[in-house]
């Protein structure tokens, strides 16, 4: 099993719920999220209006991506609290049919994975003997 988690996406006025998978290989330096293009096409980043690029390194190869900075606020959706929410960079990549949030920004959200095989995590500040359930 994989650990995915609630998120809402905001682009301007345009907001999108759903699930995004917590990729701790996807390492970066800034808050990046990638989304997939018929996603970007409900938040209106495609066709891509950046000329900014994002080169990513895949399993199958690089790919060159429309690269969206600061231009979204992702939030972690929690049933039991308010949401948690980040500013990110948003990568839109054709390749990918569901949201993938970086190592960074699971960082910033406070994500703590306590199994990778249950897909159990908890948050910083969760209480230790609250555990969260994969989505």
């Amino acid at each position: 099993m994989v650990c995915r988690v609630r998120v809402r996406i905001r682009v301007g006025d345009r907001v999108v719920e759903g699930s995004a998978l917590l990729n701790s290989g996807f390492e970066s330096d800034e808050p990046d999220i990638v989304i997939p293009m018929d996603l970007a096409r409900l938040l209106d980043l495609w066709p891509p209006r950046s000329t900014a690029t994002a080169i990513l390194d895949t399993g199958g190869g690089e790919t060159v991506n429309p690269y969206y900075r600061a231009c979204a606020e992702l939030e972690l959706v929690l049933g039991d609290r308010e949401p948690k929410k980040v500013k990110v960079n948003v990568i839109v990549n054709p390749y990918v049919d569901e949201v993938v949030i970086s190592d960074y920004v699971a960082s910033e959200f406070g994500v703590i994975l306590l199994d990778f095989k249950k897909g159990l995590w908890r948050l910083k500040d969760d209480p230790p003997e609250k555990v969260r359930k994969s989505i």
